[in-house]
């Protein structure tokens, strides 16, 4: 009880949404930010067994039960339901290869079928860094996820209603960032 009232103090603050302010917001997504929403669950539950409907409504769900830090002001509501999404994802994912769970021949789809176990571990490991790295932008994110999925350039810019130029500026920033990291981590 008393962790509530921590909460509610805490998410009172005026830069995050209030519990009305979010449920109009969420009441006011558009179908384009529902489709949006769905298209980016389908990328983030990928071969699993949940579906991307479901992805979408446990973080909207989520989102309206008060049970977690709210949408800060500057944020778009859809970009903040995307990181809720990638956060549950990340989640059942986890959760799945901890209890040891394989999925079937048929619902798993080999990226590579020259790969070794090995190769797909170090993948995960992998991704998994790169999406620290790059946990405070939403539009590096979803570029990698759309690459990691096989995706061209063109697919991209038209799923996300970017241009060319735009496209270009997020991979130069998602280089230059990573960049960065990676020469901070030689001289640490």
């Amino acid at each position: 009880m008393i962790m509530h009232k921590i909460k509610q103090v805490i998410y009172m603050d005026s830069t995050y949404l209030s519990k009305e302010e979010l449920e109009a917001a969420v009441s006011a997504l558009s179908d384009a930010d529902i489709l949006r929403l769905t298209e980016i669950a389908r990328i983030y539950t990928g071969n699993h067994e949940m579906e991307a409907d479901d992805l979408v409504q446990e973080a909207v769900i989520r989102t309206l039960s008060g049970d977690r830090k709210t949408c800060p002001r500057n944020l778009p509501i859809v970009n903040f339901l995307v990181g809720v999404m990638r956060s549950i994802a990340s989640s059942e994912r986890e959760k799945k290869e901890r209890e040891g769970d394989s999925c079937d021949i048929e619902k798993c789809q080999v990226a590579d079928p020259d790969s070794s176990p090995e190769d797909d571990v170090l993948e995960k490991q992998l991704f998994k860094e790169l999406e620290i790295i790059f946990e405070e932008d939403e539009e590096i994110l979803m570029l990698m996820l759309y690459l990691h999925d096989g995706h061209s350039p063109a697919e991209i810019q038209k799923n996300e209603e970017w241009s060319e130029t735009q496209y270009n500026t997020i991979r130069r920033r998602m280089r230059r960032k990573f960049n960065a990291h990676t020469e901070q981590e030689h001289t640490s």
